[in-house]
């Protein structure tokens, strides 16, 4: 049996109802792994949905 989804973060293949979706709602499937960095971490910064302020440049 194939996998239909792959991982947004790490590209490895996610079995059905085993992996996360993303917390800030942009649909990205994430594997629950152990490995290091987490995929829910990496995906927080490269997440399209990622709202960053315009910040103060000191």
């Amino acid at each position: 049996m194939t996998a239909r989804h792959r991982c947004s973060s790490c590209d490895r293949p996610l079995k059905a109802g085993r992996y996360r979706q993303c917390v800030r709602g942009c649909g990205a499937k994430l594997c629950r792994s152990r490995h290091l960095p987490l995929c829910t971490d990496v995906h927080g910064g490269q997440c399209p949905n990622l709202d960053i302020p315009e910040g103060r440049h000191d």
